[in-house]
């Protein structure tokens, strides 16, 4: 498949197929799907989550139409917004502003090969000591969830490069705070409704292998199989993403003008935040004072959706 850009709308052919052959993706799948689920979240007392189907499709591609499945992680998400409302969720791209002006969080303009979104996490040159590990957490989950708002991602899945070059040990104890690691543990596995197809960890240091023993208990035998270690050896990561999807850093082609158009993204999608974080879950109710409410056949009242929302419009 030739390079796509990470914000393209709808499909391609190619991506159709995929969706086919390995979600089992139908126009009448997908529309039996939804009507289930949203059958599901009605009977459920409590719960006001956003109905919008193209949000709605991102837990069903993600467990590939399992109805059952993909309600179970729906929950999970509430229940995770949540317990770290205000900590790691529930944020717009403005409150973070500064730190995304820091430039150590990005997604890539390019797929990869298999039109896989791109997400890197700076957290070896992260300052600590004027941005909190959570606060970069929360900026790296507005990136995700304004990414899984394209098609492309949704069924073709996203990889994770962390980068560590610059991590002293007193940082990575930062990272590597058992709280810390479980959210982001959980998160990963049960939460986010995300494919995800590789997680790659490049420049880690000598220590990071002990750090990684104690953490590794925490991650499921699926996740521990997809996390690749690449140290300073750029061409084995370059095997699977090519330069041309990567910023300077990591031996890519990408530049400080890529780094901008991104911020100039994230920062101009607070409406669809502000959507995102709007629900109910066991009666509590988000943040944000707007509620979406349940009619009567499971649908939303509200004529906005995360996808008229979406702008990714570049000046």
């Amino acid at each position: 498949m030739a390079l796509l850009p990470m914000w393209m709308k709808g499909t391609t052919p190619e991506i159709e197929r995929i969706a086919f052959e390995e979600l089992g993706e139908t126009t009448e799948v997908r529309q039996s799907s939804l009507k289930k689920l949203k059958e599901l979240i009605n009977e459920e007392q409590g719960f006001c989550p956003l109905l919008d189907d193209e949000f709605l499709l991102r837990f069903l591609r993600a467990k590939k139409f399992d109805v059952s499945r993909a309600f179970s992680t729906l929950k999970n998400y509430y229940a995770f917004k949540v317990r770290y409302s205000g900590v790691v969720t529930d944020f717009l791209p403005k409150d973070l502003r500064s730190l995304f002006e820091t430039d150590k969080v990005f997604l890539s303009p390019k797929r990869g090969p298999n039109g896989e979104g791109i997400l890197v996490s700076f957290i070896g040159s992260f300052d600590i000591e004027s941005f909190t590990v959570e606060q970069h957490f929360a900026a790296t989950l507005i990136s995700a969830e304004i990414g899984m708002e394209t098609d492309a991602s949704q069924v073709c899945g996203s990889r994770l490069i962390i980068d560590m070059q610059g991590m002293s040990w007193r940082k990575l104890r930062h990272y590597i705070n058992p709280s810390f690691v479980s959210s982001v543990a959980r998160c990963i596995q049960d939460v986010m409704p995300c494919r995800i197809c590789g997680i790659h960890a490049v420049h880690e240091p000598i220590y990071f292998g002990s750090a990684y023993q104690a953490i590794k208990p925490l991650l499921s035998k699926k996740l521990k199989e997809r996390i690749h270690f690449h140290s300073s050896d750029l061409s084995s990561l370059h095997k699977i993403l090519p330069p041309e999807t990567l910023p300077e850093e990591l031996g890519g082609y990408l530049d400080k003008k890529d780094f901008q158009n991104f911020r100039s993204i994230v920062l101009q999608n607070n409406d669809l935040m502000e959507r995102i974080n709007t629900y109910m879950y066991n009666d509590m109710r988000s943040p944000y004072q707007r509620n979406i409410n349940k009619t009567t056949d499971g649908s939303s009242e509200d004529k906005e959706t995360t996808r008229t929302l979406f702008n990714v419009s570049l000046s």
